[in-house]
């Protein structure tokens, strides 16, 4: 499972990789694809489109682990609740 940290830290990466294409695509040199360089034949639209889809696959997996990290933490909440409701005070009266 994927900790806020290593969150933070892929959203860092990321906001760098942002801020590296940008500069490359403020300075172009007469090279209009995102990764300068590049010369292949594919274009900067199915660049893009494989990037959305990894970052939507990446979306759907931290979701599936927050949820179940929540399911786990509500069932072992609950369990906790519920052994805390059947232990009487040791100074109860009764």
């Amino acid at each position: 499972m994927a900790s806020p940290e290593q969150v933070q830290q892929l959203e860092a990466r990321l906001a760098a990789v942002e801020q590296k294409l940008a500069a490359a695509a403020a300075g172009g040199d007469g090279d209009d694809s995102l990764v300068p360089g590049r010369k292949s034949g594919t274009s900067d639209a199915q660049v893009l489109k494989k990037v959305s889809t990894r970052l939507q696959d990446f979306e759907a997996q931290i979701t599936a682990q927050l949820s179940n990290m929540q399911g786990d933490f509500d069932k072992k909440l609950s369990h906790v609740n519920r052994g805390a409701s059947s232990v009487k005070p040791l100074d109860a009266s009764g």
